[in-house]
């Protein structure tokens, strides 16, 4: 919901600019078929300039479970398919201790609802108007004589009403009919039937049905029109019509000024306009300059909403300190990124709070030293399966992450949530299970292997590396999903994406770079459930027995095999 909005006040901002260009520079001058084509680019160009780096279904993060890459790894990865499954299904229904928190995301839910309830009102209110003018002109033709007159399709209509054209229909009162005037209007709708006028509106009627809110889609449609218009007379003009007499004839049909969205009428509200334009001289030099100079500053324009895109995408930051899972507000910008927000993997009763940020670690509100880590843990009343949530702030450095990590993997509380928001400020959680601590052994957890190039070349495994570190690149996605698919191709399994970060790493380019990862193995989880079951993997219920067997089918042979590689002496 929150990136619909997004697109479509992008989409509103770059036309309102590009409109008021052409309202500024282009609008008085005469180049009439220019101004045509250009108010129809701007809205073109506004509705599809935005989804250059738009994603309006991005692949949900860390929501499918992880397997093994080796037996040795295999309680590991389980482990974690078991509390991402069960945890978010509990989610759905919060228990007391969460509901309050629950209630304000509602709240936000229910307005953002609220508001979209209203736009698809709009939206149908719109396009049903539309609709109906189309029908009320089909029966206009039903239910009178049509002739043909010069190629075009002369509708006699009995009741009088200014002329107006339609596609390749020409609507004329019966008694206007073998008049002088009739010539001269009939040139003049044969103009907007052969150049398409009507394309033009039905095109730009049905486009503003989506965007009813903005007021500027509909300043622009009557510049279309009126554009459509001073085309009309000019081709009259150029036909060698007098002057005085075809702007007496438009002063005469001037019968009402009702005007249909579709059509274009003979005697539109801006007669004025019209006569006043055949006056002005034709754009010379200094017109063509201002034609050059809206040119230039709409290319300018566009390289710069390039820009910023592809920054909102890769370094969309929210500045607010808006607290998000718990409730407390302790001066954390979490990093932006794109996930499933509202799936939620832990109660607030079974779960501890991690705040860190300008290096200082903050549990539950009191401030602690990392070594005090497992000693608050037991004094918490944590169970045994209890989760660790991570709010770390977007600039903390990795090194102080490390380390807590380090604290948590030897308390063996392995279970953590990794926080960030969406764009419009709603929690996203990552879950992630730590790898076991290197010679701490304890019963039932698994001891992994150190994956280098020597292990990996003496069991075949291919090895995919990623650095964390590095600035946030959506082609990291790409690179896993293309890795997975060519492991895939070869009927391979024993693979490995391994990733590395150093101490200086932020925190932003950490947490981006892994939910990158995460989606490129979703996107193929979910290519395959598609193709196979004709299912979003993420419906699959693993308690009906039927959809577990489908969910086992799809990640058979696909394991989610990301490890993070570990600085020596670890």
């Amino acid at each position: 919901m929150d990136k619909l909005i997004w697109y479509l006040m992008e989409s509103s901002v770059m036309l309102a600019c590009l409109y008021a260009l052409y309202v500024l520079i282009l609008r008085k001058e005469t180049f009439f078929s220019l101004n045509r084509f250009y108010l129809i680019g701007i809205v073109i160009f506004s509705l599809t300039f935005p989804l250059l780096s738009f994603d309006f279904n991005p692949a949900p993060v860390a929501k499918l479970p992880i397997q093994e890459i080796s037996q040795a790894r295999m309680s590991y990865y389980d482990a974690f398919a078991d509390w991402t499954y069960v945890h978010t299904q509990a989610s759905t229904t919060p228990t007391q201790d969460t509901t309050h928190w629950f209630s304000e995301i509602n709240w936000t839910k229910i307005l953002l609802w609220a508001l979209a309830g209203v736009y698809f009102i709009g939206v149908v209110v719109c396009l049903s108007r539309t609709v109906w003018t189309v029908q009320w002109i089909y029966g206009l033709i039903r239910s009178h004589p049509v002739t043909i007159h010069d190629g075009v399709k002369v509708v006699k209509v009995k009741n009088q009403m200014a002329p107006f054209s339609f596609l390749n229909y020409v609507f004329v009162h019966e008694e206007m009919i073998g008049t002088a005037e009739f010539d001269h209007i009939l040139t003049h709708e044969c103009t907007h039937v052969r150049q398409r006028h009507s394309i033009d509106l039905i095109f730009v009627q049905f486009l503003a049905a989506f965007f009813w809110f903005n007021p500027v889609i509909w300043r622009l449609i009557k510049s279309l029109k009126t554009t459509h218009e001073y085309i009309a007379d000019n081709h009259i003009l150029n036909k060698g019509y007098s002057l005085v007499e075809y702007q007496t004839l438009l002063l005469r049909q001037l019968i009402s000024n009702n005007s249909y969205g579709l059509v274009h009428n003979f005697n539109l509200s801006f007669i004025k306009k019209r006569i006043t334009m055949m006056k002005n001289k034709k754009s010379g030099a200094l017109g063509k300059v201002k034609v050059t100079l809206a040119l230039v500053v709409t290319m300018t324009f566009s390289v710069i909403m390039i820009q910023c895109n592809s920054a909102e995408d890769e370094q969309a930051v929210i500045t607010s300190e808006k607290s998000l899972r718990n409730g407390h507000d302790e001066g954390v910008v979490l990093p932006v990124i794109s996930g499933r927000e509202g799936i939620y993997y832990a109660s607030e009763s079974d779960l501890l709070n991690f705040t860190i940020v300008n290096d200082q670690l903050t549990i539950d509100g009191v401030e602690h030293e990392v070594g005090e880590i497992a000693e608050v843990i037991v004094s918490s009343g944590l169970t045994d399966n209890g989760i660790i949530a991570l709010r770390v702030d977007q600039n903390q450095k990795m090194g102080m992450i490390r380390d807590i990590q380090t604290e948590l993997r030897k308390a063996n509380r392995r279970k953590i949530l990794q926080l960030g928001q969406s764009p419009l400020g709603q929690p996203v959680e990552s879950p992630m299970l730590l790898s076991p601590m290197k010679g701490h052994n304890l019963p039932g957890v698994p001891q992994l292997p150190h994956i280098d190039d020597a292990y990996a070349a003496k069991h075949d495994i291919d090895i995919l590396k990623i650095f964390l570190g590095k600035q946030a690149d959506v082609t990291n996605h790409k690179k896993v999903y293309d890795f997975v698919k060519d492991q895939m191709a070869q009927g391979k399994s024993n693979y490995v994406v391994s990733t590395k970060y150093s101490n200086t790493d932020t925190y932003e380019a950490y947490l981006k770079n892994w939910v990158y990862i995460q989606e490129g193995f979703n996107q193929i989880y979910e290519e395959r459930s598609q193709a196979m079951f004709g299912k979003s993997y993420l419906d699959l219920n693993k308690d009906v027995p039927e959809e577990n067997e489908q969910f086992m089918a799809v990640k058979k042979g696909i394991p989610r095999a990301i490890s993070i590689a570990e600085p020596e002496g670890c």
